[in-house]
């Protein structure tokens, strides 16, 4: 990568080891990484590898307890304390379900214009929530739902899931036959792990279980009798400026209120070029994100 800020390219810093693709069951001697817990700074080393394969990249050992590390300020944990409805007519009877929706901000959403029939499902919630009549979170996972769904929503919750396989499973018994599932994650190959490597921000160890490419994600499709219909690159420009500081060794925390100052220590310039970077990296389908459009074959 050229621009204004010089980095150092991390991704062949690795070893090789025999692993078994806890996604499509190859066993190889598959490309091994080093990665510390970055969210919060404890630096924490967790082991992942590439599978050879169907090139998932996944972490060697589940931690025992995931829960520590998701604290009481993690992103998708923040508490909506009022949520006020407003018109009086349910439009649809679609039945939506949002997989790992923390508190339920996105329903909540739906359920302010008008929309019923609204479901989650997330393990690191404290209790069941319900907002009236119009919203049920469960605090568990998809498998304990019941029922089937027109729309199924994994908005980078799919990638923190140990049972990947289990789970389409589920998505395919509880979508409706014309019912799409919409997941979005982070995705290799990108150029982000291409210049960062183990620094990438979104490999988020040991958050991300699995890192998933095209062909992961239609082998897990196809396993359960469902197809990828489309994929979308929408990453942003947090691949790189988030990854950087990653590199310096700043965690992501330290971004909480001091974006704006971060931004400026790299330089407009720099910023820009970022911008530019990443749209051309989406039109080229090397992004770092992508949202996957899920149908029955």
């Amino acid at each position: 990568m050229t621009g204004t800020t010089e980095f150092k390219m991390g991704r062949d810093e690795c070893r090789w080891e025999w692993n078994r693709c806890k996604i499509c069951g190859a066993y190889h001697k598959n490309k091994t990484y080093t990665a510390k817990e970055m969210m919060y700074g404890t630096k924490e080393e967790f082991d992942y590898f590439i599978c050879g394969d169907c090139g998932c990249m996944q972490i060697v050992q589940i931690p025992d307890d995931l829960g520590k590390y998701y604290k009481d300020n993690y992103y998708s944990m923040q508490e909506r304390q009022e949520y006020e409805f407003e018109g009086d007519a349910i439009y649809t009877k679609d039945r939506i379900l949002d997989v790992g929706c923390g508190t339920g901000e996105y329903l909540l959403e739906l359920a302010n214009k008008g929309h019923g029939n609204l479901y989650g499902c997330d393990p690191f919630i404290e209790n069941d929530i319900y907002y009236g009549d119009r919203v049920y979170i469960k605090k568990g996972e998809l498998g304990q739902m019941e029922g089937k769904f027109d729309f199924i929503r994994m908005q980078d919750s799919f990638e923190h899931i140990g049972t990947p396989l289990e789970t389409m499973e589920c998505v395919s018994r509880m979508l409706e036959k014309t019912g799409v599932c919409q997941i979005r994650i982070p995705v290799l190959p990108n150029a982000a792990f291409d210049t960062f490597g183990v620094n990438w921000y979104q490999l988020d160890a040991p958050r991300h279980l699995f890192i998933h490419t095209r062909k992961s994600m239609e082998y897990i499709c196809g396993k359960y009798g469902l197809k990828v219909s489309k994929v979308e690159y929408l990453s942003n420009d947090f691949q790189f400026i988030i990854s950087y500081y990653y590199e310096l060794g700043v965690p992501l925390r330290i971004f909480e209120g001091n974006y704006a100052v971060l931004c400026n220590q790299l330089g407009a310039k720099t910023i820009q070029y970022f911008k530019e970077k990443t749209a051309e990296l989406n039109k080229r389908e090397y992004g770092d994100h992508a949202c996957f459009h899920i149908e029955h074959a």
